[in-house]
């Protein structure tokens, strides 16, 4: 009998609330153990393990998953966090699957390079990879998956294989970008690098009353700019009062004021621009200041929950759904609501929609929809806001969603996160996972 190996936890062991808490409080799930794998083998002993019991299984590092599809009851959950080990050489870096971001930044930037990656500090290298990976260097250097080159992928018959451009290239082409938990488990990463010294952070701020004005013109604006800089438009409650963009350059302030020269001319009430090394302008977007400590837990055992969805616009709003907008905006359940605009074009849309399972190539910019609370007699309203606002977003926007922020919502997930790259996927299960060992509740199916 193959036996679990790592550090396991089993329901009602000492460490089991913490190991089986998610990023969202909203979900709670009770899995049947946690093994938090050490090495390669111990995840080739759950899988085993788990095909022989015939137990369930999610796979997690992170725990953002925001609808908390990684966790499940009485499963058996495959935990990478534990592996985090890095390796910098000629060029590449060498993951595993366990690591977060801000270390990850860490070791790279000691080096002078970075992969484009997401901003928040706590979240997981691979679930962000799988999803495409979106953050502040995305047009200037593409999404995360667009700079990978090779993983250490473990199959549903508990052998270890290479996915590349050269070896299994059809499941390389599915892991960049059909999210994470389909085919099997990624246990190691590597990419190409990126030389990068010092950018240049702004954050402009306006009136609340302006948001008509600024929206209509940064969606024109924002996404056909130099391709070393990336903008995000925050949209918040008109209780907040203000309204703020965003965003990061890799170049100098100088540069950077003649990019911004028309968004400035609109008047904004305060400016705030500043060159820094790159490893601190992650800190700041993180929330974070330097000497934090290096293992981010501050999540765990949060009562933080949270709905958040997204769109894909790749026409500019009209009047009318703008003004819907607006009209949400002035209506929220609570000042704990953002509405953030991901611009995009630059680097992402110079790789064809069917190049990786990535399809939202040719899009302008992505909505955030973001809805939080503590309270369990606010989630109703919360929830339902984020449902009705998407609802009446629709004859504006793609139909298209980003799979990182994920939707226990969507009717027609399949075409929403995929596209047209929905059949390839199909193949690339039959082909790898032909028992459909590896599911949860949006899963790729054969």
């Amino acid at each position: 009998m193959v036996e679990l190996t790592g550090r396991v936890i089993y329901a009602g062991e000492a460490g089991y609330e913490d190991a089986r808490s998610n990023f969202n409080a909203r979900f709670s799930a009770s899995p049947f153990a946690i093994v938090f794998c050490q090495s390669v083998q111990d995840v080739i002993n759950a899988v085993n393990w788990a095909r022989i019991s015939g137990i369930p299984v999610r796979i997690r590092s992170g725990r953002h998953n925001y609808e908390a599809f990684s966790v499940a009851n009485d499963a058996l959950i495959i935990d990478l966090n534990d592996m985090e080990q890095m390796q910098v050489k000629d060029g590449k870096a060498t993951i595993q699957a366990g690591a977060e971001l801000v270390p990850i930044y860490e070791t790279l930037s000691a080096q002078g390079v970075t992969i484009p990656g997401g901003s928040c500090a706590t979240v997981g290298i691979t679930g962000l990879t799988l999803g495409g990976g979106y953050g502040l260097l995305a047009r200037w250097k593409g999404l995360t998956c667009d700079s990978l080159l090779s993983v250490e992928f473990v199959t549903a018959a508990g052998k270890v294989i290479t996915a590349n451009a050269t070896q299994n290239a059809d499941l390389f082409w599915a892991l960049r970008g059909s999210g994470g938990g389909n085919f099997g488990i990624v246990t190691s990463l590597s990419y190409q690098v990126h030389p990068i010294d010092k950018v240049t952070l702004y954050q402009l701020s306006w009136n609340w009353t302006e948001i008509e004005r600024i929206m209509q013109f940064w969606q024109t604006w924002a996404p056909k700019t130099d391709d070393r800089h990336t903008s995000i438009l925050k949209l918040v409650p008109e209780s907040v009062g203000s309204l703020f963009v965003v965003g990061q350059f890799v170049g100098t302030e100088a540069e950077l004021r003649q990019i911004l020269e028309p968004l400035l001319a609109l008047a904004p009430k305060a400016i705030s621009i500043e060159t820094l090394p790159y490893i601190e302008a992650v800190y700041a977007f993180a929330g974070l200041k330097p000497g934090y400590p290096k293992r981010l837990a501050h999540w765990h055992g949060s009562q933080t929950k949270f709905k958040n969805a997204s769109d894909y616009v790749a026409h500019p709003l009209s009047a009318d759904g703008i003004a819907t907008v607006i009209n949400f905006l002035k209506q929220t359940p609570s000042k704990n609501i953002v509405l953030q605009f991901d611009s995009y074009g630059g680097a992402i849309a110079k790789i064809p929609s069917d190049a990786t399972a990535f399809p939202h190539r040719q899009v302008l910019f992505n909505i955030q929809y973001q809805t939080y609370w503590t309270k369990p007699q606010d989630q109703t309203a919360h929830i339902n806001w984020v449902r009705n606002f998407r609802a009446a977003m629709q004859p504006y926007v793609t139909g298209g969603c980003y799979i990182n922020y994920c939707d226990r919502d969507l009717k027609n997930w399949q075409t929403a996160y995929y596209g047209n790259n929905w059949q390839k996927l199909k193949q690339v299960k039959q082909k790898y996972d032909p028992d459909n060992f590896f599911n949860f509740e949006q899963s790729v199916t054969k």
